[in-house]
């Protein structure tokens, strides 16, 4: 499987990890085509990541307020 389809595969399963891998470990020769695919990757790769950021940051405000109220 080459780069490109390995980043698609891990943006639609949402793995977080392997995103960060794959796109720190890019391929030096990509072709227009490719490099304009994966540019639009690379913006659904941020805004998944903006997404997370904000599904975490209720959980913890959550967790906190849960904390408030132990006993």
């Amino acid at each position: 499987m080459n780069w490109l389809n390995q980043f698609k595969s891990a943006l639609v399963s949402e793995d977080l990890d392997k995103i960060e891998y794959l796109t720190n470990h890019y391929p030096s020769k990509l072709n227009p085509d490719e490099l304009e695919c994966t540019a639009a990757l690379l913006k659904n790769s941020v805004e998944l990541f903006r997404t997370k950021q904000k599904e975490l940051e209720v959980e913890l405000s959550k967790a906190k307020k849960a904390k408030k109220y132990d006993f």
